[in-house]
Formats: structure tokens, sequence, C-alpha cells
């Protein structure tokens, strides 16, 4: 493997036998290393292999913006999920729990952190419950904080989001860029602009969470799951009567989509959408 960039002290971009990108991680793997020089593969703990160049850009990214701390917790926590929950995951949640946690975090340490107000699911997602209170455990302990119990349920989130629906074919579990991405993005801001929505210092990592989910959005409408999404009709009627603001936002949004993309998304997906505007709007 020859060395090609340096993230920090524990992880690297390397360049694989095979002509292959990807993210090597270990103790010390990036101590005292040159450019283009062959690492200690004896340091190798973890490699995850870059398929595209939107997931060279999305690690590139947080590693230049996330504490290091919080990326080696966030690999811990999903590796966990899928060792010993076999629950598998979008890629995304990577970067999107990151950012999470990493927001999370700074607000504890400056006491402005406030308890959230999301309604408990744990009934209908037990898994991802269950993987979410491990997670909590996780956080922390490694970064030496106490996190109030109902951070459990903005962690679930993450993962009810970003859960690989049984059914789906292997090779198409992979991330796909589609050409009308863009198209859903522009309906999204639009739509946003019209109810006087912008992106600000606080919000703009929630916008960047949003904008993520759409380029995933995008890939599902082009190739749809096998097994469509549900939700539970409570879950769905307690969000509708807790966010009705972003329920209606939600709606217009979809209404585009449906005139532009000939789609009909499920009340999953438009669930997924109210919770991100939400998070949006509260800050």
């Amino acid at each position: 493997m020859r060395l090609k960039k340096i993230f920090n002290n524990n992880s690297v971009l390397v360049v694989t036998e095979q002509g292959k990108e990807a993210i090597v991680f270990g103790n010390g793997v990036g101590f005292s290393q040159g450019k283009s020089k062959n690492i200690d593969t004896s340091k190798i703990q973890k490699i995850f292999y870059l398929n595209s160049k939107k997931d060279k850009e999305s690690f590139d990214y947080l590693f230049r913006n996330i504490p290091v701390e919080i990326v080696a917790v966030v690999f811990s926590i999903i590796d966990k999920a899928k060792k010993d929950y076999k629950f598998h995951v979008y890629d995304s949640i990577y970067l999107t729990l990151s950012e999470h946690i990493n927001g999370a975090y700074s607000l504890l340490k400056n006491n402005e952190y406030q308890e959230n107000r999301i309604p408990n699911f744990a009934k209908e997602y037990p898994l991802e419950y269950q993987i979410s209170s491990a997670a909590l455990n996780i956080i922390n302990h490694r970064l030496g904080v106490c996190f109030p119990k109902s951070e459990i349920r903005s962690l679930a989130l993450h993962f009810i989001n970003s859960k690989i629906p049984t059914g789906i074919p292997q090779k198409s579990k992979k991330k796909r860029r589609i050409s009308n991405n863009s198209r859903m993005i522009s309906i999204v801001m639009n739509v946003l602009d019209d109810n006087n929505i912008y992106q600000n210092a606080r919000n703009k990592n929630s916008f960047r969470r949003l904008l993520i989910h759409i380029q995933y959005l995008s890939n599902r409408i082009r190739h749809p799951p096998v097994r469509k999404e549900t939700i539970d009709k409570k879950i769905q009627t307690d969000l509708i009567m807790a966010y009705p603001k972003s329920f209606k936002i939600t709606q217009e949004i979809f209404q585009k989509f449906k005139a532009e993309f000939n789609c009909q998304l499920s009340e999953a997906e438009e669930t997924y959408f109210v919770i991100h505007i939400h998070q949006i709007l509260e800050q």
C-alpha cells in the first residue's frame, strides 16, 4: 500500500496494489510517514475502501472538520452495529452521525445542550434503539461525558434513516450518483426559501444532513428497493402533531417531487423529511 495522504497519526489515505483508494486506520499508522511511502501494514486495524469520488469527498470533509476522537467513536459504534447486531447501513451514516455527535458534544461542553423532544419509537424500532443504547454507552465512556438517555432517540433516527432495506442485492448497496440529484436539491432549497428558511451558522450541519439524505433519496427513486419501507402510523401521526410546520413544508416538497419525477414516495420517507426540516427550524 502506498501512502497518499495523512489525516492524522491514526488514519491515512492509501492506494492499494490494485490501484484502489482506501482509508486505513491503526494506532500510529500515520506517524512519521512521508508522502508516497509504503505504510507499515502491521499497524493496520481497519480498511475502508472508497468506491467513488463522492466517498473520497465525504471522508476528506469528515477528517478535516470532525475531531479524530469523535470519528473514532463513530467507527466503533458502526462496527458494533454490523458485527453484534448484523445491522447494515449506508455509508452516509459515517458523516451524518459524526456531525451529530460532534455538534451535541460541543453543546454539552458549553452547557448549551438541551434534551430533544423527538417522540419515542422504541416499540416500533427495537433493534435500532438497542443499537443506539449501546452507542450512547460508547460515547459517554470514550468521550468522558454523560449524555441523558433521551439522546438515544436522536441516535436511533440515524440508524432508522440509514438502514439498508432487506432484499436489496449486494451490488446495489453501494452509493450511486444520478443526474437528477441537483434538481431535487434545487426543489428543496426553493421551497425552503419560499418559507423564509435559510442556512445560517447554527443550522448549517442540519442543512448538510438534509442534502446528504437527498442524495440517497435520488438513488432510491431511480433504483427502488425490492421491499418498500414502511413506518408505523402512530409514529407518523405523532410527528405530524408535534411538528405541523415541518410537515406542511415536507408536503410542498413531495408534491413538487411527484410532479417532476413522477414518483410516489413512501410515508416513511416523508417522516424522515419532517424530522430533517424540524431540526433546521429548531436552530
